[in-house]
Order: structure tokens, then sequence, then C-alpha cells
């Protein structure tokens, strides 16, 4: 009765992929949906790929399980992954059963999943991961994920002792997950040194979780990034195995040591959270047993989903843009911080930062806000900001507590007319900044600064 359950919702979950496919139609969620509502323990009665790797933690999934789906794919491995869709049960079990056949055996070697941190107790118990990378933990929507111990706990709860962990080791909330996993890999980044020690008035970390003290910092990067130890009984970020230790943002290219010597590889994006990105990336593929050769070729040839980050060339003008989580503090932060540091003295901003597809029924939370260091916009190569969307003023309202200069600051309620409020005489540079849900009114500013600009270079 157990199988003749798991096979009725595959062979319903396939016909409804094929006629979502017919209609051209992603199908990345819908047919997982199905095949659950038939079968609760679907995705344990699938036959898995022989490896399968999971990625998870608060920032990053997407970038690094695209990176790994296009250097394995690009070696000669047939990969199932889930980067097109939904990264919780349903959309995992999508990616699964259309690569598997009509007895629900896999079709391809390895399974590369993004998985939501939240969902670990619906997944990990059927689906195993052989491997898993996490970059980090961090405060994230707090109606979604509250904090980050309660995180952690879900995600060390439902992993098996047998999966080899690929860590961030400048992160002591990721470098902590599921102790009763012994193959353990930690990774850092050890170029560009900050020489701040002081812990910021945000953090996710303070306190020792070994014996409850107060930690102290070597040095910090961001929020709780960095190396820390604690002088009450000596716990300390673990030594990492693969280390970055230069980036050569002249030559676009960055150095990883590791336990057989030092490798280059193509610098892909020079923001920091993207050099962890690629360093746990690096020492995944590595622990599979790709060559320094087929990595390198990847990095060569990789790029960040133009979803993601994407930029456009019009009349020796740049325009960028770049995607960060709504009501997650830390990932706007991270593009500020890359926005006001990048090379440039007339920057024109775009903040199209309001999480629309929450305000359904119920009320949209801002407080995340004000876990947002909006500092950053201080720097004087900014010239101008357009906060865009109907949040428009509670992004005022913070970014004038944090000191920013109302002068500087132009509103525009409607997100996809922002494109008319910004000065292009006073602005050289222009960057976009935008929430997943708002990439739509983005294309529509884009594509109206370009044509302002004369068009984008290369173009007729």
């Amino acid at each position: 009765m157990r199988k003749l359950r798991f096979l009725i919702a595959l062979w319903a979950s396939k016909a409804c992929l094929r006629l979502l496919r017919l209609l051209k139609r992603n199908a990345t969620c819908t047919p997982g949906k199905i095949a659950l509502a038939i079968d609760k323990k679907f995705l344990g009665g699938l036959r898995l790929p022989k490896t399968v790797i999971a990625v998870t933690g608060t920032n990053g999934k997407t970038t690094v399980s695209n990176l790994l789906t296009d250097i394995l794919t690009q070696n000669g491995y047939r990969v199932t992954n889930n980067s097109l869709g939904s990264n919780i049960q349903a959309g995992i079990a999508s990616a699964l059963l259309e690569d598997s056949d009509l007895l629900g055996r896999a079709k391809k070697d390895i399974a590369v999943l993004e998985v939501d941190e939240r969902s670990s107790l619906l997944v990990y118990p059927y689906v195993k991961p052989d491997f898993l990378v996490c970059n980090n933990i961090m405060r994230d929507s707090i109606k979604r994920n509250a904090h980050t111990e309660f995180i952690s706990y879900i995600i060390s709860s439902a992993l098996p002792e047998k999966t080899h962990l690929i860590l961030n080791g400048d992160d002591l909330n990721a470098s902590t997950l599921a102790p009763q996993c012994e193959n353990r890999t930690y990774f850092g980044v050890e170029a560009e040194k900050p020489e701040e020690s002081a812990v910021p008035f945000i953090s996710d970390v303070v306190y020792c979780p070994d014996c409850g003290g107060t930690l102290q910092a070597e040095y910090l990067r961001y929020n709780h990034i960095g190396r820390m130890y604690c002088p009450d009984c000596g716990k300390k970020s673990p030594e990492r195995s693969f280390v970055v230790t230069d980036i050569d943002r002249k030559n676009n290219t960055f150095t990883v040591r590791h336990p057989a010597g030092e490798d280059t590889y193509s610098l892909i994006s020079d923001n920091i959270v993207n050099v962890y990105n690629f360093c746990g990336t690096i020492a995944l593929l590595t622990g599979l047993g790709l060559s320094y050769e087929q990595i390198s070729r990847g990095f060569d040839a990789g790029k960040i989903v133009k979803s993601r980050f994407d930029q456009v060339r019009c009349g020796g003008r740049t325009i960028t843009s770049l995607m960060a989580k709504g009501q997650n503090p830390i990932a706007c932060a991270r593009c500020f911080d890359y926005i006001a540091h990048v090379p440039g003295e007339n920057k024109g901003l775009i903040i199209s930062e309001d999480d629309v597809e929450d305000n359904n029924g119920n009320s949209e939370s801002t407080c995340w806000l004000y876990d947002c260091d909006y500092s950053y916009l201080q720097n004087k190569s900014i010239r101008q900001i357009v906060f865009a969307g109907p949040r428009c003023y509670d992004h005022l309202l913070r970014a004038r507590l944090a000191g920013v200069d109302p002068a500087k600051i132009t509103l525009e309620p409607v997100a996809a007319n922002a494109a008319s409020a910004l000065d292009l005489t006073a602005c050289q540079d222009i960057y976009l900044l935008h929430d997943m849900y708002r990439a739509k009114d983005t294309a529509v500013v884009k594509k109206a600064l370009i044509e302002k600009l004369g068009g984008a270079d290369g173009e007729n």
C-alpha cells in the first residue's frame, strides 16, 4: 500500500509537470506540492542520485548552488538541481521527480540542492546529503527565522552523522553546526584582513557557544564574520583548510591556500560576500575529487546569476543591479557597503526594498530596517539616493536616523517610475538595489535608464 501511494503521487506529479511544460511554465513547485499532498513521505520513496549535495545558510545559497551546478555540468557530470525554483520541500521534490524515471529512480549522477534552513526537518530525514555547504547563519526575516540559535538548532537536529560538512570557519554560528558530524572542512578569508576588533552594535554572535562568556574579536569584517575567541574557556574560531590569501582586483584573480598548496582562480565578483561563496565552492568541489584544472576552468567561464548581479555599460557609464533579500538586514547592508566602496565619485542609487509578497493579508514588518546599517549611505561618493516603492518613507526615516544627508535623498512611491527621479547630470555610475519581488520593476527602471543614456554599448 505504501509503495502504491508513492507511485500514484509520482505519476500524478509527473503528469502535472508535463502539462505545465506544455504550457511553457517553469513547474518548479506545483508538481512537488501535488506529490506531497498525495504522499507526505514522497521524498523517502525516491531513489536518489549517487551523490547529494545540500547548500544552506542565510545568504549565498543560490550563488553557490548555481556555481556548483555549472562547474559540475561543464566537467561532464549529469546534475539535478533546483536552481530555477523553490528551495523548500515542494521545490526539492519537483526537482528530484523531474529527473527520476517512472519508478522513482534517479537518472542523473549528482543532486545539488539549495535548501531553505527552515525546511531542514522536512528534507534531510529523507534526502540525506553526502555533503553540505553552509556559508553563514545570520539574522533574517524576523517573522520566519526568529533568531540564529533557533535556525542553527533546526539544521543541526536534521543532519545525519555521515554528512561531510563544508563550513565557514569565520562564522561561529556556521562552524559549530551539527557537532554529531565528525567529517568537517572549514574555509575562510585572510586577504584584506581588517584592523577592526570591536564587536559591532549589530552582531549575531556575542557570547561563547560553549561557556556563555563574552567573546573577543581578533578582527571582524562585518556582523560576526571574522575571527573570534573566548578569554574565559579558550573557545576560538576553527582552523581553516581552505583560505583565500589574496584578492587581486587589478587582474581579477584570487588565491586559495589549501592542504596541497596554493592555487589562483578567476575572480567572478570582488564582493567579499561572494569571495566567501567562492572559497566554499572550491572546498566542496575539491572534496568531490575535482582537480584544480577542472575547477579553474569553471571559474574562468563562471558568472553570478544575472538576477543577483548584472552590469550594463551605457556611453561610458555603468548601470549595476543587485538583488538582496527583503527583510534581510545583513544582505542589504552588505550591498550598501559594497556600493559605497566601489571606485567612483558620482554614484546614484535606487533602492526598491519592500517585500511586497509578504504584505498579503497582513502588514509587512519594517523592524528589519533598524537591524540594517544605513550609515554606509553617508559615503561622499554617493551623490543621490532614490528610495522607491510604497516603503520609501520608512527608508527615509531609517536613513535620517543613520545620519544620511537629506539633501541627497529623493522619494518615488511608484517603484517602476524611479528612473525619472534620478538626476543623470549628477550621477555617473548607477546602482539599482532591489528585493527579489521587485525584479520586474527594476527591469523597467533599467530599460528606461538605458534609453535615456542612448542605449547600451554595442547596440545599434
